[in-house]
């Protein structure tokens, strides 16, 4: 069995050397294109810059990828911070090049972007962008402790370099960027002595990625990508460890062919994951396993007037301390029964890798040196229906139920103070975040509502409530008598609204509440203080070059954990400018 499935990796890598996924459809097909960007290391969806460009027309393939539109649209905060102000203009076309933006507050918040467009041709593209974001003040503590504060640190430089080449039949995308993130572990250690001694860890990411696809209708349809990370890191589980450091590998390969005319297609897409860390001494545990991982997507996507079906399964091959074979469904539906109404079916599965650099999204504050094992979801089925009937009213209705083998959940390093099980042993913390695995069961209902019935008056509001069960526990010094999905949400709230005053002058007024959150303590489940986030905001444009902005977080300045023992900031204002040039 082994030798077969080595064949079969084989095969695959030979033939798998770029990336592939469909272009969506768009009714946008002649207006603006932005090519977004992202933080790598703040999860925070106003941390977007891009340039506008021209689009270039080409004949678009079917579009085989279903939304999700069971996700939650706000990101998951990783640290309460400040979201400035965005690069906003209503015209369809920019001829200005560049764009600076400067924001700052208290709590010494710095966040600031630089892009300029260096080409613009027909046939090429090269831009570049540079990203800042910063922190330097002090937070308190929500548990009882001395000292009961700390001083949150960190500081993120993230610059990237992206070129286009369009060519007569395809296009080829190069780009090369650079993460460098300074940070302490400011988590709660309770009194004991800091393992860092509050000394700052780095990361770097050097990043280059390529990446082609046709842009005409052939007899085969292609799209690829190469993507290469390599990273370092300064301290291990103390400062006198080695550090980790490792290379990631993503090659990715999408292949269709239509058939019966129309946009019918038959595919595979294909993936092959490397991540291989430099080999380092961990005291008292085994050596870091690298990751190999081999993704095969064969799919079969049919589409009518008023319906899409695609049929298909993931098949994974994973390779790191013992290898293990997963198979899972990939399918989805969607029917239109009216012109404004629209009900959906997904039914996936796969396999989360939970690289190093896929942890460290998630959160920077987890131990240093450790790996978290992948985990399988056998099913994760979401269902719902849109209703766009009702004038001047969005309306989304959606469930799901999800099953995960080997989940994991981040909670605060602890153990007994003298490695004993004596009654009433008292517990000694650290300041990082450790994971425990488990079985999770999930299931969620809820809905959303988008209204614009006034035009200058634009609202958003997402309920959600959430559903959990935990069994099969792993890397726990004690079982707690009641197990939880800790750290995840058991209610959601999300309310939006923009309002256009002038052509100039915008409002923004938001609320996101969480509560149902639960962590590990003492070696027990306790309940996390509720999640209450009001802001405020504002954006003036004076002119199509420069427009200023300010943003509030946490006005009501409510005291609650992002993860336990890692406290949010109070009230934070910040603002700035942005300059386009």
């Amino acid at each position: 069995m082994r030798k077969n499935i080595f064949t079969v990796i084989l095969g695959l890598l030979t033939t798998i050397g770029v990336y592939a996924q469909v272009p969506k459809d768009t009714v946008l097909t002649r207006q603006l294109e932005l090519d977004r960007e992202f933080n790598p290391t703040l999860q925070d969806a106003n941390k977007i810059n891009s340039l506008p460009a021209i689009r270039e027309p080409r004949v678009a393939k079917a579009n085989t990828d279903y939304a999700t539109w069971t996700l939650r649209a706000t990101p998951p905060l990783e640290i309460a911070m400040p979201k400035p102000g965005s690069i906003m203009t209503d015209i369809p076309f920019s001829l200005h090049k560049g764009y600076v933006r400067l924001n700052a507050g208290n709590y010494a918040n710095v966040d600031g972007a630089l892009g300029y467009r260096f080409l613009d041709s027909e046939t090429d593209k090269l831009n570049f962008m540079f990203l800042h974001n910063s922190s330097n003040g002090e937070v308190d503590y929500n548990q009882e402790t001395t000292p009961p504060s700390h001083k949150l640190r960190y500081m993120d430089n993230f610059a990237k370099l992206k070129y286009r080449h369009i060519f007569e039949t395809s296009l080829l995308d190069l780009h090369a960027s650079f993460l460098h993130s300074q940070f302490n572990y400011y988590g709660n250690n309770f009194g004991e002595t800091r393992v860092h001694d509050d000394n700052n860890q780095m990361l770097g990411v050097f990043n280059v990625r390529a990446a082609l696809q046709n842009t005409q209708t052939d007899l085969l349809n292609y799209i690829g990508s190469l993507n290469f990370h390599h990273f370092s890191t300064k301290y291990g589980r103390d400062l006198n460890d080695e550090s980790l450091n490792g290379n990631q590998i993503e090659l990715d390969l999408d292949l269709n062919k239509s058939f019966l005319g129309g946009d019918n297609l038959v595919g595979v897409k294909g993936n092959f994951t490397g991540m291989f860390y430099d080999k380092i001494d961990i005291a008292g545990e085994e050596d870091i396993s690298n990751l190999m991982m081999v993704d095969v997507n064969p799919y079969i996507h049919f589409e009518g007037f008023n319906w899409k079906v695609r049929l298909g399964a993931n098949i994974d091959f994973v390779f790191d301390d013992e290898n293990k074979f997963y198979v899972s469904p990939n399918a989805a539906l969607f029917v239109m029964v009216t012109d404004n109404t629209s009900l959906y079916l997904n039914a996936i599965g796969g396999v989360s890798k939970n690289t190093y650099l896929d942890m460290y999204k998630e959160s920077r504050y987890i131990r240093p040196n450790t790996i978290v094992k992948h985990s399988y979801t056998p099913y994760d089925i979401s269902a719902g229906t849109k209703i766009g009937d009702i004038d001047g009213f969005r309306i989304d209705i959606f469930g799901g139920y999800k099953k995960t083998k080997e989940d994991h959940f981040l909670v605060l390093q602890s153990d007994f103070l003298y490695d004993t099980s004596l009654p009433n042993e008292l517990w000694s913390y650290q300041e990082f975040l450790v994971p425990v695995l488990g079985d999770l069961t999930h299931s969620h209902v809820g809905g959303r509502i988008h209204s614009n019935i006034w035009s200058p008056l634009d609202i958003y509001l997402e309920v959600k409530k959430n559903f959990y069960t935990v069994d099969k526990i792993e890397g726990m010094v004690v079982e707690p008598t009641e197990l939880k999905a800790w750290n995840k949400p058991g209610f959601e709230t999300d309310i939006q609204g923009t309002f256009a005053v002038t052509n100039q002058v915008k409002l923004m007024l938001g609320y996101y509440f969480a509560n149902g959150r639960w962590t590990i303590a003492n070696g027990q489940s306790v309940e996390m203080d509720n999640i209450n986030d009001l802001n405020a905001g504002a954006i003036y444009n004076v002119n199509n070059m420069f427009s200023m902005n300010v943003k509030a977080n946490n006005l009501l300045n409510q005291s609650y954990d992002v993860w336990y023992g890692h406290p949010s900031q109070g009230v934070n204002v910040m603002g700035g400018f942005t300059f386009k040039f």
